[in-house]
């Protein structure tokens, strides 16, 4: 695509002709193409950024190895290189090799050079970039690897960038080929350092290097290495098993997405955790456990068969080692050293005790160079280096497993002193044991086939326990909370029947305890409320009572002295007056109280309060004081007492009356209109308004600022609205006063 996009470039015409046809067909398509053939700079660009960044932070180890030599100290340096992920150092004491921190890059020889700039390090199996650094009398060589390079591909040799780079296997990195570090081919990327110095080319490979069959015949006579070969598939047996594992993990997984989205619905319905009932709440938290407990169970289960496989591993190879170690002692019982002119007969020996071992097994010298093997061709090939790990070498430990790992196909390698009869070390026995992945993948499946179903039983009886259970456990509850909504003073059977002898035994006995208690309380505060009332009633009777009878007596008494006198009849008809008054008033206050007393219970239903009101207003319209009404005459229902709501209206529109009395353009409005789902009557006045130290008690019974009043009318007014659902309230000035009653309107 690159290719065809910039030929077309350089041809002016070709490329119009190009550019129009696409415009004409698809535009869209024109910028695909383009997009297509940038990609590789992209990917070129962040490789380009990584490997810098890579290369930058090898020079911060490498001067941290510098310091670690500085101290003469080999763990130092062995501490230095094995926290420095990604990069490997070899330490060279002119053309010998003294310190290695990894062994899987092979290399038929490294050669010190004095350029002390990043270059580009080819290896036999794998891209590097290496750069020399001095230290004291010794070089060392710091080595960040990219990509893998092995000679044949197969399912295992995978030609992969090695972590961190990442990128496709059809890159491929090779050296310019001429001197101003720009490639010939119009396909090739330069790569340089930070320092700007060329380090190799970036180009896509064409073709795939075909499987070796050399070697592959040669693996298919191994031990350890059999499962690099491509043609090793499981048995039929075993892929039923995956097939089986893999519809648990679906069943597994579908059961926890389900649950999880009930979850967050739950959630969001309830507009967070805190808003969601008792029950749901520890349903949530009893299946959140559940579900931990479950996600643990199974790692954990994994966890244990993954390390039980790899200690048995462990544990064989270790075994097997020994009885090599013993075998090749009691044959090389009389050697002191081992030299390259014991390699040929030790692979022999080497072979024969592979076949009687059926392991691999390998044999380094001192220097910890490789002397004898019964694999030859994988080091021959390049595939394993020729060096032994440093774990065994440099940490002076008698017997050592270490994990190693052929690209990115890790495998597990037991390492032994090779001892002569007098157990005088001459070298180093390793043998490996191949972990293959996808026999470890079985082994699992295998022991989660069996473990699998059994959770899932589990979970799902669990979820289900955990709903009757929480049900269970607030019911008793949610009998409570409805015990007492629908609780009420003196009704029967308030009290909750729970015949358990739990917590909330104990809390439903507390509760009945509190009824009982509630329903004395009750019962004596009602009767000292009543005697209270009738208290304070005889008072204000008294007082009502006493107050016109003090001039009736005076009157009388006045009768007396000026009987038999001239002024007698004249003061008789006068007296004979005000005592009529005094009369009428005292039963006027009698008529009140047997009114308030007599007040029938309010009976709330739909009446036309507009036709009461209309019907009121008449009654004041020949009054000294204007009652003017705004509102329609019928047609307004509303929830009210038929009998009782004329009261109402009657007893507000008198006391605004009187409150008027003294002011000549007194005015009185009444006003009815519909708000939503009230009907509200307004009634105001304009008179000097309510004083503010008595605004809190007109609605108190008795309570009255007139001589002659009784102080029930607004206490009445109140009782009968708020019996019908309603509310009256009030708004004062000393511009006048305004009554809100408003009631629950019927037609909406």
């Amino acid at each position: 695509m690159c290719k065809f996009f910039k030929i077309a470039c350089k041809d002016k015409k070709n490329f119009v002709t190009l550019q129009a046809e696409m415009k004409k067909n698809n535009i869209i398509l024109f910028f695909l193409l383009f997009l297509t053939s940038c990609t590789p700079s992209f990917e070129v660009h962040r490789l380009q950024k990584e490997l810098n960044r890579r290369l930058t932070y090898a020079d911060t180890r490498t001067e941290l190895i510098k310091q670690a030599m500085s101290s003469g100290s080999i763990d130092s340096i062995r501490s230095v290189a094995r926290s420095s992920k990604g990069v490997q150092f070899f330490i060279m004491d002119g053309s010998r090799i003294v310190y290695w921190s990894d062994n899987w890059l092979t290399a038929e020889s490294i050669k010190v050079t004095t350029d002390n700039d990043w270059c580009f390090v080819p290896f036999r199996n794998a891209y590097t970039v290496g750069k020399w650094t001095q230290a004291g009398d010794y070089h060392i060589l710091t080595i960040v690897p990219i990509k893998y390079n092995y000679p044949f591909y197969n399912r295992h040799f995978h030609n992969a960038f090695i972590a961190p780079f990442k990128g496709s296997d059809a890159w491929e990195l090779g050296v310019s080929p001429n001197t101003e570090h720009q490639s010939q081919n119009s396909e090739d990327y330069a790569l340089y350092s930070p320092s700007g110095t060329f380090l190799c080319s970036l180009q896509q490979l064409e073709h795939m290097d075909k499987e070796d069959a050399e070697l592959n015949n040669f693996l298919s006579e191994s031990f350890s290495f059999q499962p690099l070969l491509v043609q090793a598939n499981m048995p039929d047996a075993k892929v039923v098993d995956r097939t089986r594992m893999r519809t648990y993990y679906i069943l597994t997984l579908s059961l926890f997405i389900i649950i999880l989205i009930v979850g967050i619905v739950g959630l969001v319905k309830a507009r967070g955790f805190r808003n969601m009932r008792l029950a749901t709440k520890l349903q949530y938290l009893i299946v959140t456990l559940i579900l931990i407990s479950f996600v643990y169970i199974f790692w954990m289960s994994i966890r244990y068969v993954r390390r039980t496989n790899q200690e048995r591993q462990q544990v064989a190879i270790l075994q097997k080692c020994k009885y090599v170690q013993a075998a090749l002692q009691n044959i090389y019982f009389w050697n002191v050293s081992l030299t390259p002119a014991n390699a040929s007969g030790l692979n022999i020996d080497l072979k024969d005790l592979s076949y009687a071992y059926e392991t691999d097994i390998n044999v380094y010298d001192l220097n910890g160079s490789l002397l004898g093997t019964s694999t030859p061709i994988l080091f021959d090939r390049g595939i394993l280096s020729r060096h032994v790990p440093p774990e065994p070498f440099f940490s002076g430990k008698p017997v050592v497993t270490a994990q190693e790992h052929i690209g990115s196909l890790q495998y597990l390698v037991g390492y032994v002193p090779f001892y002569n009869g007098n157990y005088v070390p001459i070298g180093f026995i390793s043998v490996p044991s191949f972990i293959s992945h996808d026999a470890m993948v079985v082994e699992i499946d295998n022991y989660l086939s069996r473990l699998l179903p059994a959770y899932l039983i589990v979970l799902i009886l669990a979820l289900i326990v955990s709903l009757f259970a929480t049900r269970s456990i607030t019911k008793s509850l949610s009998r409570m909370a409805e015990k007492m909504h629908h609780y009420r003073l003196g009704k029967e059977d308030n009290h909750i029947q729970y015949n358990r002898h739990d917590e909330l035994g104990e809390l439903v006995t507390r509760y009945n305890e509190l009824v009982d208690e509630l329903e004395s309380s009750a019962r004596r505060l009602a009767r000292s409320e009543r005697e209270g009332a009738w208290r304070t009633m005889a008072r204000q009777v008294a007082h009502e009572i006493n107050n016109p009878l003090t001039p009736m007596k005076l009157t009388i008494q006045q009768l007396q002295r000026t009987r038999g006198t001239e002024r007698f009849n004249d003061y008789f008809d006068k007296s004979t007056s005000m005592l009529i008054q005094q009369i009428d008033n005292l039963s006027h206050i009698a008529q009140s109280f047997s009114t308030f007393a007599k007040m029938p219970e309010v009976k709330a239903s739909e009446v036309d309060v507009a036709a009461k009101l209309s019907g009121v207003i008449a009654m004041f319209s020949n009054g000294q004081i204007l009652v003017r009404y705004i509102g329609p005459d019928v047609g307004v229902t509303a929830l009210a007492d038929e009998e009782q709501i004329a009261e109402v209206f009657t007893n507000i529109i008198k006391n605004a009356i009187q409150a008027m009395e003294e002011n000549p353009n007194g005015d009185v409005i009444v006003q009815l209109q519909t708000k939503e789902k009230w009907v509200e009557i307004s009634i105001s006045d304009n008179g000097p308004g309510i004083a503010a130290e008595i605004q809190d008690k007109i609605f108190t019974p008795n309570f009255t600022t007139k001589s002659a009043g009784s102080g029930l009318g607004l206490a009445i007014s109140k009782n009968i609205v708020e019996g019908c659902e309603g509310k009256i309230t009030f708004e004062t000035s000393t511009k006048g006063t305004i009554f809100h009653i408003f009631l629950k309107n019927k037609q909406n």
